[in-house]
């Protein structure tokens, strides 16, 4: 009579199987809210940095607007021929207007390029040379600008002041 070895099985049981899907499942499941907000976040996050860096563009362009503003007509002063508190147009054609919800940059001898879209808010101060007063009446007076801007929830503001006033005081 011949005797065979008993050899181990090599294969999972059910018992074993079910335990792994279990397992796999409860993990899964922790995970899922995990992944999720980390997703979101990311989405979030990728919206404000793009808001961000338009609203900071704009910015940039709007202060060496206002910086390179040309000398007044009499070379005194600023040459602005129109201020009101969401646009500034300078003499030699150049300025910001509000449009809209669009924020635009005049170019002389050209039509508005858009700087910013989905503007909240753009709004300009104007400051005497104390820096404290309001010159909004007589803008060509102006030694300081303020500027604010918001768009899609992300605000910036900056103060400026014009080149023309180096050597005339």
């Amino acid at each position: 009579m011949k005797r065979y070895k008993s050899h181990p099985a090599h294969a999972f049981t059910i018992l074993e199987l079910l335990a792994a899907i279990v397992v796999m499942s409860v993990i899964s499941v922790t995970l899922m809210p995990v992944m999720s907000a980390a997703s979101e976040s990311y989405t979030v996050s990728r919206q404000v940095r793009s808001s961000t860096e338009r609203a900071g563009f704009a910015i940039d362009r709007i202060l060496r607007v206002i910086r390179e503003a040309p000398i007044g007509t009499d070379n005194s002063g600023v040459g602005i021929t129109s201020a009101t508190s969401s646009s500034v147009e300078f003499s030699d054609g150049s300025g910001l207007q509000l449009t809209g919800t669009t924020l635009e940059m005049l170019v002389p001898g050209s039509s508005p390029v858009p700087l910013c879209f989905d503007v909240e808010l753009f709004e300009i101060q104007y400051f005497a040379d104390d820096g404290v007063t309001s010159s909004s009446l007589t803008p060509s007076t102006t030694h300081r600008f303020g500027i604010k801007l918001t768009t899609d929830n992300v605000t910036m503001s900056a103060v400026v002041f014009p080149r023309v006033w180096i050597g005339q005081e």
